[in-house]
């Protein structure tokens, strides 16, 4: 058991993992975290090119701290680019349903919700979190540490709710397999629509918008959505979420974005300049940052 010092120095490293922080990098030429964490939590050679030294963080993390970041970026690495394709599924991160926040959500052909319960975390609210889901998605899984697994067994060992451990090796092991949902809520599906998004479906359907004030519009098409047969509006939501798709998906898949940084591009959706900047900050040496802070 890694002791509260390891621990508060390797939480600090994760930071380094942070949409802000590489926000920072690639609109702001701010290396100032990086280095700073760098610096303090580690002995790494000076000359080391940054690209090198944060995945030697990263490995550490791997083995010592799976955080959450660790299992979301597994998740876009395993199933988003290996197992489906950028082509034909979008992810979501931190995707609002009901009064829920999900972790990782992917779209194809149908929904897939991935509530991630690490070693950090506790299941205080993973019972109601997967009601809040079940309104939304075709199948819903629970990716876990093996801590959880025997309370997660016994609530959902018998459900359509998908178990998966993250093992010790960083594999994702299916413990148990996710069956359909069909208890899905047309009025939570709505919600986690935007307004261009849901006129859009609107449209669609009946050729035409509710020509009401733009306080009426949302109870409106509210309204008309809830007369469209729940499993034909959801695959609608689907299609219209869809859209929302990353702009430069050959630049992922470049050989020059490390596998650690899969996550953080995906979910930023850096421009063609910003995976340019990214490139310039992972070829510089560990020392060279202290001139961009």
């Amino acid at each position: 058991m890694a002791g509260t010092k390891q621990i508060e120095n390797l939480r600090s490293l994760s930071q380094i993992f942070s949409n802000s922080n590489f926000r920072k990098i690639v609109k702001k030429n701010d290396y100032t975290q990086t280095f700073y964490r760098l610096q303090k939590h580690t002995n790494l050679d000076p000359n080391l090119k940054n690209q090198v030294a944060l995945d030697l963080v990263y490995k550490k993390l791997l083995k010592n701290y799976k955080n959450e970041y660790i299992y979301k970026n597994i998740l876009i690495n395993k199933l988003l680019l290996k197992k489906y394709s950028l082509l034909s599924t979008v992810s979501f991160n931190e995707f609002k349903i009901g009064y829920s926040i999900a972790d990782f959500v992917l779209l194809n052909g149908e929904a897939r919700v991935y509530e991630i319960k690490t070693e950090l975390d506790t299941l205080d609210k993973i019972e109601k979190q997967i009601e809040d889901y079940k309104k939304f998605g075709n199948k819903i899984f629970i990716v876990a540490h093996k801590c959880h697994l025997p309370r997660l067994i016994k609530l959902y060992g018998k459900s359509e709710i998908g178990l998966i451990e993250l093992t010790n090796r960083n594999s994702l092991k299916e413990i148990k397999d996710a069956s359909n949902n069909f208890d899905l809520n047309t009025e939570v599906l709505f919600k986690s629509l935007r307004k261009k998004e849901y006129i859009e479906i609107i449209s669609e359907y009946y050729h035409s918008v509710p020509n009401v004030p733009n306080t009426l519009i949302f109870r409106e098409c509210l309204d008309l959505a809830k007369k469209i047969p729940i499993i034909e509006f959801q695959k609608l939501v689907i299609k219209v979420l869809k859209k929302r798709n990353i702009s430069n998906p050959e630049l992922l898949l470049s050989e020059s974005i490390p596998e650690s940084l899969k996550h953080i591009c995906y979910n930023l959706d850096l421009t063609p300049k910003e995976y340019s900047q990214l490139n310039t900050f992972l070829n510089l040496k560990i020392n060279q940052c202290i001139f961009h802070t």
